[in-house]
């Protein structure tokens, strides 16, 4: 016997968002902090978009990002550092992040940014703006 069901509900699932957050003007090889706001307190990360070429690190919290401002580019973060995803692009770019990455904000009491640090990799002074691509996670 063969029984008809209604097709799957979608009701409960989120739709892709995206959210970015811009620097200051960041001279040549300089790095500066960026808070990417109204992203999701627990969220799928699909791609970082950059508006010109730059080093940029994603981090759970405001404390990591502190913690890992000295770390150069050729050595990878201690595990448990609350780094979440970095990428090095060469240009206005979007960097395809697969598999689908989890990160999440880990303040006392979460809030929707996702806390960024950027570093100009361009020739020349830049106002960099990074963008990503998520799926929430979390109300």
């Amino acid at each position: 016997a063969i029984e008809e069901t209604d097709p799957p509900s979608s009701q409960g699932l989120s739709p892709r968002g995206t959210a970015s957050g811009s620097s200051s003007s960041l001279a040549a090889g300089a790095s500066g902090n960026l808070d990417i706001t109204g992203a999701a307190k627990s969220y799928g990360l699909l791609k970082i978009t950059t508006s010109h070429a730059a080093w940029v690190t994603l981090y759970t919290s405001i404390a990591s990002r502190t913690a890992d401002a000295s770390r150069a580019a050729t050595t990878d973060p201690v595990p448990g550092s609350g780094v979440v995803a970095e990428v090095i692009t060469s240009g206005d770019t979007t960097q395809i992040i697969s598999p689908m990455l989890c990160g999440y904000n880990d303040e006392s009491t979460p809030v929707t940014t996702v806390y960024a640090k950027v570093r100009n990799e361009t020739a020349s002074a830049a106002v960099i703006t990074v963008t990503i691509t998520f799926v929430p996670l979390e109300a």
